[in-house]
């Protein structure tokens, strides 16, 4: 059964600019990354309330609470559960410096994000949210694809867009390509497998990864599409992740892998993020 459920808040704070406030983390979990500024909620404070007191403590700043943004749940020792709220908030005084269990306190650009080790999942929740907009820094399109297991493909021309299981296959792993940096989606369709309407004629299409937390999507990006050739080095290299991902295929008479059937009359694509 899961453990007991911990109330927290975060504020999501932008200046004039469109820099977001972060506190860098002084305390386990994830200490000496950088997140938004919150805490635990006190017995008997309301969120907002204990929002203004958080942001107070660790960066100085004076905060009015507004919407909710949105609500993510992190694992914590023993069992627990963090049920963190964040809401946006408008600075209304004080001065900024880092206090609290803030090792560091400071204005940061979206565009410079990756530069920084961000707490597990707030770039993707804050995409998901709509607090970010633009298009999503490589670093998140890769690991946003790289968990998803499914995403889904718009490709022009189509009505609507379809779902397809993927494997990503990133810069450094065993047996990875250089290039693409930082990595790309490869997916197989054909007879017996998942159907991929037009993208063999597609020169470039827009994957969306979902959310599982927030619903809809969590990030968007444009992707060229290129087939793989058969016996050729990317696809030696990519042709066993993609069978191992295929737990459930069945096998033809005289096959021994899936891989056979793709050669044949199937098809490997890889999907290249483009800016």
């Amino acid at each position: 059964m899961p453990g007991p459920r911990i109330d927290c808040v975060g504020a999501i704070i932008t200046d004039a600019t469109g820099r977001l406030l972060l506190i860098k983390r002084g305390h386990e979990p994830e200490a000496g990354r950088w997140s938004l500024p919150g805490g635990r909620i006190e017995p008997g404070e309301s969120d907002h309330q204990a929002l203004v007191r958080e942001v107070r403590e660790e960066t100085g700043l004076t905060v009015t609470p507004g919407r909710l943004a949105g609500t993510v749940e992190r694992p914590w020792p023993g069992g627990r559960v963090l049920v963190i709220r964040d809401y946006a908030a408008v600075v209304t005084g004080g001065g900024l410096a880092a206090g609290d269990d803030a090792d560091d306190a400071r204005w940061v650009s979206p565009r410079d994000f990756g530069g920084l080790p961000l707490t597990t999942g707030l770039q993707e929740a804050l995409y998901a949210w709509g607090v970010l907009d633009g298009a999503p820094s490589p670093a998140l399109v890769a690991e946003a694809t790289r968990r998803a297991g499914v995403v889904w493909l718009t490709v022009p021309g189509r009505d609507r867009p379809f779902p397809v299981w993927h494997i990503w296959r990133t810069v450094g792993e065993p047996g990875a390509l250089d290039p693409p940096p930082p990595g790309a989606a490869y997916l197989v369709t054909g007879p017996g497998e998942q159907p991929a309407p037009g993208l063999a004629e597609a020169g470039q299409v827009t994957v969306t990864v979902p959310s599982k937390q927030a619903g809809g999507a969590l990030v968007a990006w444009t992707a060229g599409v290129r087939r793989v050739n058969p016996g050729s080095a990317e696809w030696a290299a990519v042709i066993g992740p993609l069978v191992a991902g295929r737990l459930n295929a069945a096998l033809g008479p005289g096959e021994v892998s899936p891989a056979q059937r793709w050669a044949r009359t199937g098809a490997v694509f890889c999907l290249t993020p483009v800016s």
